[in-house]
Formats: structure tokens, C-alpha cells, sequence
């Protein structure tokens, strides 16, 4: 009898094996499909904090050997490990079923992505989530990154501390931020992968030339744009009825390649004229968003901006923040994973001499 292939199954049986191997991580209630991964959303229960578990796998490529995917896996997986920050998404587990490589993360629930179709949100609860984007970055391009390549809403987590923690202070500025999703973390230079997702593209991915943080840069405007305007795109669209799939008869226009390259092609102009973004924050998006990457603000500076924004807002949100960033920046380790997690790095060991 042949040995049966996980991939090769329906979705169903996939489902009910994962909760058989992962039994004690409770029922799998949803999946989520990226490029590079599958996320299966796991729910513990209401007695359990974070309620959710989400379990990655590899995608199987087209014309790609398996051990090929899970060696990739694994690198993006060790580059995560070496990052020790709140503001920075991390697996807690590794376990391997039928064959196949999987990484468990935590999951409170939300992502950006949600939130921007939630609607609602207060203009300091939407700057201090980019506050903390941008200072999770920063940490992981100190150890290490040089461009994560495909940030955008549905990779940014959220973790909202007030359903944790009591009698913090009555202020909006409680929903963490966690970059997650590093499946194209260094991809120009180390495999010579340029993509990314293409409403946040910057024109030097188009062009296939050298990325950098300030690649990165772009994507954080056009989410920036996007979260101030309640869903907007500097192309002057309302991005989820367009993209990734047109809703209720509009256009399929920016489902191609064609139009995103175009709006590149010209400039990356902003079309403000729906949105009507406040004058000194559409000027600074322009900076970043500006066609030559030399020429965009440096993390520092957007983290700068971006605080002074919530201190003209309230200052005691922009104390709150800064003493939050510092706290945190504070935790950072400098040890390697086998001292921070010594059991984590055990498993850790015999899954990369498996997979990698």
C-alpha cells in the first residue's frame, strides 16, 4: 500500500488529521490560504488565553520538490526565531504530521485586514498600531532583516490587550501590532524572488533592482493611506471591493498586473479627492510612497512622525507609547534561542535536521 500524501487530500480529511496530531490545540474552525503557506485557525475554547492557535504549513510549489518547500520553510522559520519582540510574531511549536513541517503561532483573533473592514476605529488606536508595525520592524532590521517584502494588512496581527490585562488607562491605544509572515524575508537577494503583493509593491520590486528597508517603507505608506482613510488605496480606490477580487460588479481592472505596474509607471500619485486625508499626513505618505527609494523616510523618522501625530492628538497616549516602546525595546534579548527557550530549542534542532 502506497504512502498516503497529505497534500493530496481534501481539505475535510486535512482538517480532522491536524486535529488528530494536534489534538490538544482543539477544533480547527477556519484555514486561511497565502502564497507560500496554508494557516489553519485552531479554537481552544473560551476558557483558554489566547483562544486561538494557528497552524502554518509550506504550499506545495508547482515544479518544486517537496524536500525543496520545506527547506524554504524552514529558512523563513529560522529567521523568525532569531527575533525576541512584542511587536514581532513568534512560533512557540514545531511538529511535523504525515510528513509535512508545521509551525504552531499563537492568535488573538484579528489582523488588520479584519479591522479595516470592521470599521470604527479611532484615528489613535489606527496610529498606534502603525506606531508598533514600525517599531517591530525596526527591531527585526537591527537583527538582521533586510527587507521583509510583503507586508500588508492581513499579515500585521492584532492582539488586544484590554481583553488581557484590567484597569489599564481609558485610551485607544491597546491593539498591538505583530508582523507576521516572513515568507519573503530577504527573498531579492537570497533567492532572487522580487514579488510581493501588488497593491503594496514599490516600484524597485516591479523593476526587479535592490530592496531595501526602504522597500518596506512604501508598503507601511500605502497601509498608512489605507487605515486613515477607512480602506482607501492611494490609487483612489476602496481596496477591498477591487482586490484581490472586484465585488458587486466593479471593475476587474486591478486584479491585473497591468494597472498596478501603470499607476508605478507614473509616479505612484495619490488620488485624494474620495478620501480627503488631512494635508500634512498625505504629504508625508507622499515621502513615502515616492518613487525613488533614497528619497523615503527611514523607520526612525516614520516613528517619529507618526508620534508626534499622537502627541498633537494626546499627550497622554503619546507618554503611554513611548513608555510602552521603551519597555519593550528594553525586553529585547541578545541570547541565542538555546538560552531564551531551551526547550523550544531542543525541538527546534531535531525539526530544522528534518526539514532544512
Amino acid at each position: 500500500m502506497s504512502e498516503v500524501n497529505f497534500y493530496s487530500l481534501d481539505e475535510q480529511t486535512k482538517k480532522l488529521i491536524l486535529e488528530a496530531f494536534l489534538g490538544d490545540n482543539g477544533e480547527c474552525v477556519s484555514l486561511t490560504s497565502g502564497r507560500w503557506g496554508e494557516i489553519y485557525i485552531f479554537d481552544q475554547g473560551e476558557s483558554v488565553t489566547p483562544r486561538f492557535v494557528c497552524a502554518k504549513i509550506p504550499k506545495q510549489l508547482a515544479n518544486c520538490l517537496p524536500e525543496e518547500t520545506f527547506k524554504r520553510f524552514v529558512n523563513e522559520l529560522k529567521k523568525q526565531l532569531t527575533y525576541d519582540h512584542m511587536f514581532v510574531h513568534w512560533a512557540f511549536d514545531f511538529k511535523e504530521v504525515m510528513g509535512v513541517p508545521v509551525a504552531l503561532f499563537r492568535y488573538w483573533g484579528n489582523d488588520l485586514d479584519k479591522l479595516l473592514k470592521q470599521g470604527g476605529v479611532s484615528q489613535l488606536q489606527k496610529l498606534s498600531i502603525m506606531v508598533y508595525i514600525c517599531v517591530g520592524l525596526r527591531h527585526c532590521y537591527k537583527k538582521g532583516l533586510i527587507v521583509h517584502q510583503d507586508l500588508k494588512p492581513s499579515n500585521i496581527f492584532l492582539r488586544n490587550m484590554t481583553e488581557e490585562h484590567r484597569n489599564l488607562p481609558n485610551i485607544d491605544i491597546y491593539n498591538f501590532a505583530l508582523i507576521a509572515d516572513f515568507g519573503l524575508a530577504n527573498a531579492s537577494s537570497e533567492l532572487g524572488i522580487f514579488d510581493g503583493n501588488r497593491p503594496y509593491m514599490a516600484p524597485e520590486q516591479w523593476s526587479k533592482t535592490d530592496l531595501s528597508s526602504s522597500t518596506d517603507i512604501f508598503a507601511i505608506g500605502v497601509i498608512l493611506y489605507e487605515l486613515m482613510t477607512d480602506g482607501y488605496h492611494p490609487v483612489g480606490i476602496k481596496l477591498q471591493d477591487f482586490w484581490p477580487y472586484q465585488k458587486n460588479g466593479n471593475s476587474k481592472k486591478w486584479t491585473r498586473e497591468g494597472a498596478w505596474q501603470k499607476w508605478v509607471s507614473q509616479g505612484c500619485k495619490i488620488d485624494n479627492s474620495l478620501s480627503q486625508l488631512d494635508s500634512k499626513v498625505l504629504t508625508f505618505i507622499e515621502k513615502m510612497i515616492c518613487v525613488n527609494p533614497t528619497s523615503r523616510p527611514t523607520i526612525d523618522e516614520v516613528i517619529a512622525f507618526l508620534l508626534e501625530l499622537i502627541k498633537e492628538k494626546c499627550e497622554t497616549s503619546y507618554t503611554q507609547i513611548e513608555f510602552l516602546i521603551n519597555h519593550y525595546d528594553s525586553q529585547v534579548s541578545n541570547e541565542f534561542l538555546d538560552k531564551r527557550w531551551p526547550h523550544l530549542f531542543e525541538v527546534w534542532k531535531q525539526f530544522e535536521a528534518k526539514f532544512g
